[in-house]
């Protein structure tokens, strides 16, 4: 099958053995009724017990994951359109949905946490390494634990405020004098949190680029990570979100709304 955007990858599954998971009822249904539920990125199909359920009831239900042997890469969805081997919009397209979008507001403000939520759709550990099974769910977690240390280290090992002090009847701004000591691990602490970022926000570009097929180099996504950090932190996440379909939240492992079940009844 192929389109004018591109040929659409093929993609197979394997079938594996059923796990017990927790679905929360989307309404109080009587016995039989079907409706779905999304676990670990899967649909599948839920059936009501003989019991019937009521609105919130948690039930345990069996879910078979199904393995892919070959990832399909959506190519059109609806006017967030992701074409097959480009990117969605440019580094400067980041208001696209808004100047107070979650996805530019979180960009802005701390754009370290916002790569933390783009690893996590992609599957990625804090490093930026492919995850190994679930292991991708603590990531954003992580990260803001990586955020939360360096703040904290800031405060403590970093230079005081400067003062204002009257010299010749003017007032001089002057950044007082920290020991040696306290200087190099300043120092060190940020180039050691700036390199962080830097590699893992490469690594993140490039398999961002190799799951949409998209041409470029890792000198190309370095430059973009040093130099427009804030910008490409934003690009990448419009072009793992469907914002025109699922709302974007800045407190959420992934930075999405989660989408509620559908009825199939």
């Amino acid at each position: 099958m192929s389109s004018k955007y591109g040929a659409v990858p093929s993609a197979s599954a394997v079938v594996t053995g059923d796990i017990i998971v927790e679905v929360e009822a989307p309404a109080t249904l009587s016995a039989g009724y079907k409706f779905d539920a999304i676990y670990d990125g899967q649909t599948f199909s839920v059936t009501v017990p003989p019991a019937g359920v009521t609105k919130g009831q948690r039930i345990a239900v069996p879910f078979r994951p199904l393995i892919l042997t070959a990832e399909a890469t959506p190519i059109n969805s609806g006017n967030n359109m992701s074409l097959l081997g480009q990117w969605k919009d440019g580094l400067c397209g980041c208001c696209k949905f808004g100047c107070c979008h979650a996805h530019l507001c979180c960009a802005w403000c701390c754009p370290v946490a916002l790569m933390g939520q783009v690893l996590t759709r992609m599957k990625m550990s804090w490093l930026g390494n492919a995850a190994k099974e679930t292991a991708y769910r603590t990531t954003f977690r992580k990260t803001l634990y990586v955020i939360i240390i360096y703040f904290i280290l800031g405060l403590i090992f970093g230079p005081p405020a400067p003062d204002w002090v009257l010299v010749d009847g003017e007032y001089v701004n002057v950044s007082p004098r920290i020991p040696l000591w306290q200087f190099i691990v300043n120092q060190s602490l940020n180039l050691a949190f700036g390199l962080y970022v830097l590699i893992v926000l490469t690594k993140l570009r490039a398999a961002v680029r190799e799951r949409y097929s998209i041409h470029g180099s890792c000198c190309g996504d370095c430059c973009c990570s040093l130099w427009c950090t804030c910008l490409t932190v934003a690009q990448l996440a419009r072009q793992t979100a469907d914002y025109d379909v699922q709302g974007a939240k800045c407190c959420t492992g992934t930075g999405l709304e989660p989408l509620p079940p559908v009825l199939t009844v």
